[in-house]
């Protein structure tokens, strides 16, 4: 069995990779382990342009709309599942934070993602005395049905082998890889936070992030924007919603808290006083890297080795972008790839 590359994990990285791979002519097979839990499974899939603490762009963010937008809706035309929700963004102010808004939102050039002027207006269910501002350009991705629906595409193409990938099986020839029957030209890992185990990867400076969610199921709020004020509440559909989330950079364990359980629900209450109750509560471990870039290249060491990974909290919106440009970079190694997301600067 010989194929161009394969590729370790279908998370959203791997998931991406492989699309864009495919989608230039290349031959690709997937390795995929049914015991590893997914950070993507748990993540909501939150596409948000600005960061509010500063209320500056979020980084790249002019590349990254335009990209995710095209590369969400190919999938969505590829799988015939809706994948992208563009959804309006409601920050909830605090003291003072209206002048800030309206100052910065001009100051910053942020008019083509959110609205400048502050809202008075009042909402059922929700606290806003101070007021609220709009985001206009933001949504969701589906992550469940991306994942699911690709996965499928896979099965039926037969590119799919289910099993944990062993690395001291792996073997490194001058002109290929091996892996069991497996033959291919290169190999790339896009493992998640798995990859601090990576043989070859040492030099990456991961660190990696623990993060929780809930579902949640309200009574008789169903609010059509992502309410936002130190954590996000993202409508999925009818009165069900998903609430996050949690940073924990020293527990890496995939095990829901009380702890968070507690610290989330006093931040929602502080702005919801409608009925609700938690129908869900998952943790994962968000692959992130020292400077909360993604990392991607082929090991210098082994140059039929390579990565992909590091898309942490923003991954929706950084994967689509950034798997474009490396396999740009993998079909024509004169392709540039940007210097804050290069292997190289380990």
């Amino acid at each position: 069995m010989k194929t161009n590359f394969l590729i370790v994990g279908q998370g959203l990285a791997g998931t991406l990779l492989t699309h864009e791979l495919l989608k230039s002519g290349k031959s690709v097979q997937v390795i995929d382990s049914s015991t590893f839990q997914k950070a993507s499974v748990v993540a909501a899939g939150l596409i948000n342009p600005v960061v509010f603490r500063r209320l500056t762009k979020s980084w790249l963010v002019d590349e990254l709309f335009p990209q995710l937008e095209e590369t969400y809706r190919e999938l969505e035309l590829l799988l015939g599942r809706e994948i992208f929700h563009p959804l309006k963004i409601r920050k909830v102010f605090g003291l003072g934070e209206a002048d800030f808004w309206k100052k910065k939102a001009v100051a910053n050039g942020l008019s083509s993602y959110l609205n400048a002027e502050p809202d008075f207006s009042h909402y059922g269910q929700l606290r806003m005395e101070y007021g609220s501002g709009w985001v206009e350009k933001a949504g969701r991705v589906d992550l469940k049905s991306l994942l699911d629906g690709f996965r499928e595409y896979l099965i039926e193409n037969n590119r799919l082998r289910t099993m944990d990938f062993e690395y001291d099986r792996l073997l490194v020839h001058q002109d290929r890889i091996s892996y069991g029957e497996q033959e291919a030209d290169r190999i790339i890992f896009c493992e998640g936070h798995r990859a601090s185990q990576n043989p070859y990867f040492q030099q990456i400076q991961f660190k990696h992030t623990k993060g929780e969610v809930f579902g949640l199921e309200t009574t008789d709020y169903n609010a059509d924007f992502i309410l936002n004020k130190s954590f996000f509440m993202m409508p999925t559909g009818g009165r069900q919603f998903r609430m996050g989330a949690t940073y924990d950079w020293n527990n890496l364990n995939e095990q829901p808290t009380p702890e968070a359980r507690r610290e989330l629900c006093a931040k929602l209450e502080q702005v919801f006083t409608g009925d609700y109750k938690i129908s869900r509560h998952q943790a994962g471990i968000r692959p992130t890297t020292h400077d909360r870039r993604p990392v991607m290249g082929m090991s210098a060491e082994h140059p039929r080795i390579g990565i992909f990974n590091g898309l942490g909290s923003k991954g929706c919106m950084l994967g689509p972008y950034f798997a474009r440009q490396f396999v740009a970079r993998l079909n024509n190694p004169a392709s540039p790839i940007h210097p804050e997301v290069d292997l190289r600067r380990y």
